[in-house]
């Protein structure tokens, strides 16, 4: 009777010590993790490539695994189907694109205001003195304002 109500709790056959990650994941966080010392990881027959030299494309690949699967804990991505990950990186791809799209289409144009601005409250003027000629100005080493009105500059000065 008593058999009968601890085998109810506790597992029948003998306990698995599988892993939950793939054996790659194993192999990539115990070559690049910072916590792990040397002593404890030994090479054995489950990590035949931990001593061989990775040329640098490789070591990059192992790199952008190893950010795609923090990726997917962090955001609880490997409890999902591969349709739900599917939909999900979906949208985090569009987000990402159009995010890229607006800084790559409105930025130049809003950077330009603002210098605009800026040089507006540095010299004091507006259509004097544009962007382009405060930025071939920096570029020559010269003051703006000089730069581009000498004539005007000598006149006030005389």
């Amino acid at each position: 009777m008593a058999n009968e109500g601890h085998s109810f709790y506790t597992p029948s056959g003998p306990p698995h010590l599988t892993s939950h990650s793939p054996q790659i994941m194993d192999e990539l966080i115990s070559k690049y993790s910072s916590t792990m010392s040397a002593s404890t990881s030994c090479p054995s027959v489950a990590y035949p490539s931990v001593n061989t030299r990775r040329n640098v494309v490789q070591r990059m690949l192992d790199r952008a695994r190893v950010q795609y699967y923090r990726y997917e804990v962090t955001f609880g991505l490997y409890v999902m189907t591969p349709g739900e990950k599917f939909v999900a990186n979906t949208f985090v791809l569009v987000f990402l694109s159009l995010l890229v799209w607006a800084l790559l289409l409105y930025f130049p144009t809003l950077l330009y205001q603002k210098l605009s601005r800026l040089i507006w409250l540095l010299t004091g003027h507006d259509e004097d003195v544009g962007v382009g000629a405060v930025l071939g100005a920096i570029e020559t080493g010269l003051h703006p304002v000089t730069s581009a009105f000498p004539a005007a500059i000598t006149a006030r000065a005389s």
